[in-house]
């Protein structure tokens, strides 16, 4: 069963851009459309739009109002990711993040929600992808960026994948 269209923020592409980009192309083809916001791909360094492209991400230009709106917007949240909630809650999309505030403010405005690695989980569960190599990227996804990918994430997600959990 295929989900809603994803709306993707930029720490999560960035994960996957440096460790395995081709998992970005089975999560549009497998699970759902993955939509990256024209100002948020700026942040991402390992990808342009061509490869975007290639790779199945659309890349959507928000309104003048979104992004009025998230200029308008202070607080827990940057513009960027102040972005991200407005593009998931008009499109009616989930906002796969790794950002602990931005998920907070999405649970609150009522847009669901996906940790980066859940979609290599769901993938696994659709044998699209092997639980050896997601664990490998997994890993090398922690390697380049340990701030938020902690040892525990990967132990909890390793546990998902096996299947002991």
């Amino acid at each position: 069963m295929r989900r809603g269209p994803l709306v993707v923020d930029a720490n999560v592409l960035i994960d996957y851009a440096e460790s395995q980009p081709q998992v970005l192309a089975l999560i549009t083809h497998v699970i759902s459309p993955l939509w990256i916001a024209r100002p948020l791909l700026r942040e991402v360094q390992r990808l342009d739009e061509r490869e975007c492209e290639e790779l199945g991400l659309g890349v959507i230009d928000p309104s003048f109002e979104q992004l009025v709106e998230a200029g308008s917007l202070g607080g827990p949240l940057s513009f960027e990711d102040w972005l991200c909630l407005i593009l998931a809650r008009d499109r009616d999309c989930i906002c796969v993040t790794n950002d602990r505030r931005l998920r907070k403010e999405c649970l609150a405005s009522g847009v669901q929600v996906l940790w980066g690695l859940e979609l290599m989980v769901e993938l696994v569960s659709r044998k699209m992808l092997r639980t050896e190599e997601a664990i490998q990227v997994a890993r090398a996804i922690q390697r380049g960026n340990p701030t938020h990918i902690t040892p525990a994430v990967i132990e909890r997600f390793e546990k998902r994948v096996l299947g002991e959990s």
